[in-house]
């Protein structure tokens, strides 16, 4: 497809990147060595409200490691035109990705520095671009409680302390994302909480096996995260509690980390006890 017959197609789809990415070329022009372009739709989901001066930004990021932030490979920004599919062009580098390793494409809309819109449905794939060129991006519900924010190790699973050799994080954003690992995986997702009530939306997560108790850990972190639906603070600990009232999760701030909540004891009613 020459660079006309692309931005046409682009308009036709509702926006068009502020830059064309290089590596546009008729099949008998592709050169090995010429970065690669993947092209989709970024869908909106539910009402579509921008405010003016809004920007989509597409990201393909390696998302392999589980103890690390992802790596981002490629990003375009752009003003996003009209209320339906926004097209995009991302370049990449071909050579960049290794075998093994998982990538992911990621969308989202904001204002400023304001979220509006994020995707909470992970479109990741092995050793390549996700062949799902699609990516549906949510209004990103209320900030969460400031007192959550932050990153927090994984202390306890139900009565049972996290094995040292499986450290385990959840890093909760003011937005309601959520990052980390749980001893084994990279995980990423959405959590929703209120000023008592908390519940875990779509976790996705890298899919590495580990040897012992890494991955038991991590499966039962997942179940645990079936089970939260409320939570409390006390002694600067952060309870995750069942709808039984029991603490499924105790998270501590993860040490050097900054917590609006600082070492004030909290705690908010559980299920059990209203």
């Amino acid at each position: 497809m020459s660079v006309k017959a692309f931005a046409i197609a682009a308009l036709v789809l509702g926006t068009m990147p502020t830059v064309i990415l290089p590596g546009v070329a008729q099949a008998d022009e592709i050169q090995p060595d010429l970065s690669t372009v993947v092209r989709g739709a970024v869908t909106v989901k539910g009402r579509t409200d921008l405010p003016e001066g809004t920007r989509l930004a597409v990201m393909l990021e390696d998302v392999s490691l589980a103890d690390a932030p992802a790596v981002t490979l490629s990003k375009t920004v752009f003003a996003p035109v009209g209320t339906q599919g926004f097209g995009y062009a991302l370049s990449y580098d071909q050579s960049s990705l290794k075998p093994g390793h998982r990538y992911m494409l990621r969308a989202e809309i904001r204002a400023g520095d304001r979220l509006l819109y994020t995707s909470k449905e992970a479109v990741i794939a092995t050793g390549a671009v996700p062949e799902q060129h699609e990516i549906v991006v949510e209004p990103v519900s209320a900030l969460l409680p400031v007192a959550l924010v932050g990153s927090w190790t994984i202390d306890k699973i139900g009565e049972n302390r996290t094995a040292p050799e499986a450290p385990a994080v959840i890093v909760f954003g003011a937005d309601g994302s959520l990052s980390g690992t749980a001893g084994c995986n990279r995980m990423m997702g959405h959590v929703t909480a209120t000023e008592h009530d908390l519940s875990f939306g779509p976790v996705a997560g890298t899919r590495m096996a580990c040897p012992g108790v890494r991955m038991a850990q991590e499966t039962a972190v997942f179940t645990a995260f079936d089970q939260v639906k409320t939570w409390s603070l006390q002694k600067g600990n952060l309870l995750l509690v069942d709808a039984q009232g029991n603490t499924v999760l105790t998270l501590a701030p993860e040490k050097n980390a900054q917590h609006p909540a600082g070492n004030h004891s909290r705690h908010i009613r559980n299920r059990k006890s209203q």
